[in-house]
Formats: C-alpha cells, sequence, structure tokens
C-alpha cells in the first residue's frame, strides 16, 4: 500500500507516505479515509480492467498462457458440469452462442 494511516494526538487522521517521507494528507476523518483508498482501489482495478480488454481486443493474451478463447471456456466448462437433461443441455447450448 502507498500509505500508512496514523492517528493524529487530535484524533483526526493523517497518510504518511514512505516514498515521499511525508504526509500526503492531514486532519482526514474516517470516512475521508475510507473514501480516498476506495476511489484509487476503484481506479486501479478499472485500468486493470481496461489494459485486458484492450489486449484481448487486440488479439493478445492478457493472461498468457492461461488466457481462453470463448470454445475454450465452453469445453472446460462442459468438461466440469456436464448437462444432466436435455433441457439443460439446450439452455447451455443456447448460452454458448
Amino acid at each position: 500500500m502507498g500509505g500508512q494511516i496514523i492517528q493524529q494526538p487530535d484524533g483526526r487522521y493523517a497518510v504518511w507516505s514512505s516514498i515521499v517521507n511525508d504526509f500526503v494528507l492531514l486532519d482526514a476523518t474516517p470516512e475521508q479515509i475510507i473514501e480516498g483508498r476506495v476511489q484509487a482501489s476503484r481506479e486501479g482495478h478499472e485500468a486493470q480492467v481496461r489494459r485486458v480488454i484492450k489486449k484481448l481486443a487486440a488479439g493478445e493474451k492478457p493472461y498468457f498462457q492461461f488466457t481462453m478463447t470463448w470454445e475454450e471456456a465452453c469445453a472446460w466448462r462442459d468438461k466440469c458440469h456436464k448437462p444432466s437433461s436435455d433441457d439443460e443441455r439446450a439452455r447451455w447450448m443456447a448460452g454458448r452462442s
């Protein structure tokens, strides 16, 4: 994590960065600390998902040797979860197209 949350003497919170060796946030409420961490996490996850989608659209393998095609994923699902009835098989086949 990029910063350490520290409680100030007045009960508010600060964030210390070991990268810049200084406080990067002072006088924060618990809600502000939580919101900042949640937003930073969301932005990081969103950037990662965008990178994966961009690579897939370009025909690249974002998961390296573990990247599966639609057909490979469906075949693996069928191997692990065999349909038990014709109705279930029909629902599965509809989801594969």
